[in-house]
């Protein structure tokens, strides 16, 4: 037997899950669409299906048949390409625009510390420059708190409030000034007097 338990385990997962979509119920039909799909993956039965290509082979095609996500899939196995998805977003959606108000570069600016901190070009890696996909979630956690506190240095260097950046760069701003300008009364409760301004003998509230 080539494959590991653990992937025998994942195998008979998928292919159940698999089966209850399909409508796929008697061992008959179980048994033989299992053969068309191996054989379609270039294997007579699994016991020829091999750890690495062949399994990832075979596991893609069972996935794909249910119309599931094969990343979908993956995530659900292994949660921290979801978080590192989620840090990616944030790194690019978040601070990568702020970060363009203080520095020429950012591209260059954000792959000199990336290869800093996994020492790139100093380990057994591609010839090429280190792009953000590399990053594990762990790494991505790490960028993410270093870039944070490099940027809140630019931005009090500049005299920038955290409003006044997010603003420049076109984010929205969560501080207390902008939440309370987009609370808005209903109609019927904008129009209606305060206390004071209905009985005009009132004291005035100093705050």
């Amino acid at each position: 037997m080539n494959l590991t338990p653990a992937q025998l385990k994942r195998f008979w997962r998928e292919w159940s899950a698999t089966c209850r979509s399909k409508g796929w119920l008697t061992e008959v039909d179980k048994q033989n669409y299992r053969r068309q799909i191996l054989r379609q993956c270039g294997f007579e039965s699994l016991t020829q299906v091999d750890r690495t290509d062949g399994f990832t082979r075979v596991l893609n095609e069972i996935i794909s048949m249910r119309g599931t996500s094969i990343q979908a899939a993956r995530e659900t196995e292994d949660p921290t390409l979801n978080q590192a998805r989620i840090l990616r977003h944030n790194i690019a959606a978040e601070i990568i625009p702020c970060l363009e108000l203080y520095i020429q570069d950012v591209p260059a600016y954000l792959q000199q510390i990336m290869a800093d901190k996994t020492r790139w070009h100093k380990t057994d890696r591609p010839s090429r420059e280190i792009r953000i996909e590399d990053l594990d979630a762990g790494q991505l956690k790490q960028l993410q708190y270093t870039l944070s506190a490099r940027l809140n240095t630019l931005r009090n260097t500049a005299g920038h409030t955290i409003h006044d950046m997010r603003k420049a760069a076109s984010l929205d701003c969560h501080c207390s000034r902008c939440i309370k300008a987009s609370v808005t009364l209903p109609p019927a409760l904008a129009n209606t007097p305060k206390p004071e301004e209905a009985n005009s003998s009132a004291p005035l509230c100093p705050f």
